[in-house]
Parts: C-alpha cells; sequence; structure tokens
C-alpha cells in the first residue's frame, strides 16, 4: 500500500500519492516517464482549486519571435524636454517655492533675473528712462502730426528714437519661463548666482514621451530587431513597446564598447519614470511550430524549472522542461511537454508546495 502523506492548507486538505495509474487519456510516453522517473501525482479537489485560482491551458505549437534579454536605461525624449537658459547677464532669482520635483505650467516664470545690485546695474535703469522718455514725446509727436502741426520729418525722427529706446531696453528679459507643462528635473545655479546671457538655470521635463535605450552585445548585431518588452527596477510588471504607442526609432551596424544601442520611443502613461534602468527584452524575427507558456507557469528548483500537468480532475503531475528564449511575457519551451498536454498556468507555486509537502506561508502542515 503506498504512503500517503497528507497536510493542510487552511481548510483544504492536500494529498500525495506515488504516481500510480493514468488516465485513459494518457499517453504511453506518460507512462514510461512515470515508470523511469517515479514522479508524484499531487491531488487537489476542483472546489479547493478554484478556491486557489489555479488555471490551466492546453499545449498548443505556435509562432514566438527570437528574443534575448539584455539591460537598458529609459531617458526623456528631446521634445518633452526643455533647458530654461539666462536671457541676459544678473543675478538670479527663483520664483517661491521652486525646487526640483516642482511642476511648472507654460508661461510661468521659473526665475527673474536683475542686474540692479551689480556693477553696471544702473545701465539697465537709464535704459528704461530713455524708453519712457523716447514714448512719450513719439505719442506727443504722433498728435501734432496728426493735426499737421509738424513735420513728417519730426514724425520719423520721434518714431525712430522710440524704437531704438524699446530695441536698447526689453522688461520682458527680466522674467524666464517655461515653454510647457512638466516638472523641474535639475537646477544648475543657485540662488543669487550671478550668469551671463545663455547659462544653463534648469531643465523641464514632461515625461509625454520616452527613450528606451536597448545595449544588445555585438555578438546579436545579426539579429533583426522588430520590437521590445521591458520591466523597470521598481516593477514586476513587463510591458509590452507596442502597448504604449511605442516603435523603433534606430538599430545601428556598428557597435560601441562591445553593445550595439538599440532606441525605442514610446508614450509615458505615467507609470514610467525618465533616467531609470530597466530590463529589456528584445524581440526578433518570427519562428513557427513553437511550444510556449507564459512565465509564470514555471517553477524553479536548484536551476532547474517545472511545470505541472493537469492529468485529471483531481490530479496534477510534475514535469522537468528545458527553456529557451523569453520574451518576458512568454518562454519557449524546448523539451518535457507536448502539445496537447494541459498545463497550470496560473497557480503553479501552489501546485509546487504542494508537491514538496511544504506549507503556504501563514497555514500549517502535520505529517
Amino acid at each position: 500500500m503506498n504512503r500517503l502523506i497528507y497536510f493542510s492548507l487552511s481548510a483544504i486538505s492536500l494529498s500525495i500519492i506515488s504516481c500510480s495509474h493514468a488516465t485513459q487519456d494518457n499517453s504511453h510516453a506518460h507512462e514510461t516517464e512515470h515508470k523511469e522517473h517515479q514522479t508524484t501525482e499531487i491531488t487537489l479537489h476542483p472546489e479547493e482549486a478554484e478556491r486557489f485560482g489555479i488555471e490551466t491551458s492546453i499545449v498548443k505549437t505556435g509562432d514566438f519571435n527570437a528574443t534575448i534579454k539584455v539591460s537598458g536605461k529609459i531617458y526623456p525624449s528631446t521634445e518633452s524636454q526643455q533647458t530654461i537658459s539666462a536671457t541676459k547677464p544678473g543675478i538670479v532669482h527663483f520664483s517661491k517655492g521652486l525646487n526640483v520635483g516642482s511642476l511648472v505650467y507654460n508661461g510661468m516664470p521659473v526665475v527673474s533675473i536683475s542686474a540692479d545690485k551689480i556693477v553696471g546695474g544702473d545701465d539697465e535703469k537709464k535704459a528704461k528712462i530713455t524708453l519712457e522718455n523716447a514714448k512719450q514725446e513719439y505719442e506727443r509727436i504722433s498728435a501734432l502730426y496728426n493735426e499737421k502741426i509738424v513735420t513728417e520729418q519730426d514724425y520719423l525722427t520721434a518714431k525712430e528714437s522710440y524704437l531704438q529706446a524699446l530695441n536698447a531696453y526689453k522688461p520682458q528679459a527680466e522674467n524666464v519661463t517655461s515653454n510647457f507643462q512638466g516638472t523641474i528635473t535639475a537646477i544648475y545655479v543657485n540662488e543669487g548666482d550671478y550668469v551671463t546671457t545663455g547659462t544653463p538655470i534648469a531643465t523641464v521635463s514632461s515625461s509625454k514621451s520616452l527613450i528606451l535605450q536597448a545595449d544588445m552585445p555585438e555578438r546579436y548585431r545579426n539579429m533583426v530587431v522588430k520590437t521590445a518588452n521591458f520591466k523597470t527596477t521598481y516593477s514586476d510588471s513587463t510591458i509590452s513597446i507596442s502597448s504604449l504607442g511605442g516603435k523603433l526609432l534606430s538599430q545601428p551596424n556598428t557597435a560601441i564598447a562591445g553593445y550595439v544601442p538599440i532606441s525605442f520611443i514610446f508614450d509615458n502613461d505615467g507609470s514610467i519614470m525618465a533616467n531609470s534602468y530597466a530590463e529589456v527584452f528584445l524581440i526578433g524575427e518570427q519562428q513557427h511550430n513553437v511550444v510556449t507558456l507564459p512565465i509564470e507557469a514555471l517553477t524553479e528548483e536548484q536551476g532547474e524549472y517545472f511545470v505541472y500537468e493537469k492529468v485529471d480532475a483531481e490530479c496534477y503531475m510534475k514535469h522537468l522542461v528545458e527553456t529557451g528564449l523569453s520574451d518576458g511575457i512568454n518562454i519557449e519551451i524546448k523539451s518535457g511537454i507536448t502539445p496537447g498536454m494541459e498545463i497550470v498556468t496560473n497557480g503553479a507555486t501552489i501546485i509546487k508546495l504542494a508537491s514538496n509537502a511544504g506549507a503556504v506561508p501563514g497555514h500549517s502542515h502535520e505529517h
């Protein structure tokens, strides 16, 4: 008689028995495998499987794209980033409360630049007085010219003087504004610093569109990349470039320091941070008649990978598999299972715990 090992998962009773039967639907290959490897079969009632969220799929062959996993980084795109620069020489004064991480809107003053307290600052005051006087004189002469009291030459002379004074003094240059809505991601000067015309003051990024740059090892340079999936360091989710309206920007033919930089542009859905690192799955040309499974279907033990076949309504069988390429969502299965098998695609960890006679965290077990 086979020895039974029972343990409890909450109110659920699972049992592990030596594999001693095969359903009529199992193939001869299954029976041979049972004899050679003496694998175990885990019994789980259908209502218990439903409670744990166990889901299965029938293995089929299909199309799969050649894929390699590389490292990458996410950058702001040039169209969604602006460097705010000084429009004249002077002392910088930031708008109240403005720091890295602050939100700004289109037309919002970021800094004001004043020359009041520096040598030569009185030149700007003189230019302002000159402008005010020239404007008053131009308005006076214009009124007299309309009444034909002064000559056209007097009118043109007053107009020219006003335009010259206006060109010499531009009060709108005192405030430097942002050209679009975004977040300040860098500040290059301090409050009270002296700057000259063109000095970078801050960078504003909208993160509306981002660039993913992947570093493909030079040995794969002949691979034609079609698209990519990526996973950031701060999330467990794998994201498809195409799901974000992304596209391939470039795939150079030359390598830099042993790597070929490949770039994609995509729309940010608000969940992705610029200047973050990512694990990138570069997806190439399509292959046919490939067996694949969702990555979640696999469990790992000491460097080997296993899946669980649903043998009948209550029983599950463990299979060692050889894996191939992965696109970050699905993974190629080279051997260990065949088309037609019903494999657990969600909840494989629960089945693994049962097969090891271990306890699910938070639950107890007994022999």
